[in-house]
């Protein structure tokens, strides 16, 4: 890192500083959270047949990451720590979602034994 110790405070690339975090609409979070989740488990209810346990655990995680913005959106202060455990809440489920779909892509394309 280059430049004074202030820069970080002024620096619109750091998450802390984007103003969906430092001021965070809660029903814009949930909606992206939800639409992420129901597309989720969309797609891993008709992988179901090909690798059941896989998919499963991605429903499960889904739903579960879907529970904790939830209750971050509903019991939580509004501040620009709420909109920062949104916003890794978020990134977790999406990865989450692309580890699962690549794992079950993986074993769809794999040879049976």
């Amino acid at each position: 890192m280059t430049g004074p110790r202030n820069d970080r405070k002024t620096d619109p690339n750091r998450v802390m500083n984007q103003r969906a975090v430092q001021n965070p609409n809660r029903k814009a979070w949930l909606l992206a959270s939800g639409l992420l989740a129901v597309i989720s488990i969309v797609l891993f209810a008709f992988s179901i047949p090909i690798v059941a346990a896989w998919a499963w655990i991605g429903i499960a995680f889904q739903v579960a990451i879907f529970a904790a913005l939830l209750v971050n959106g509903l019991t939580g202060r509004r501040s620009a720590y709420q909109g920062y455990v949104f916003a890794v809440l978020l990134r977790v489920q999406a990865a989450v979602a692309l580890l699962v779909i690549i794992v079950i892509a993986i074993a769809a394309w794999m040879p049976a034994s």
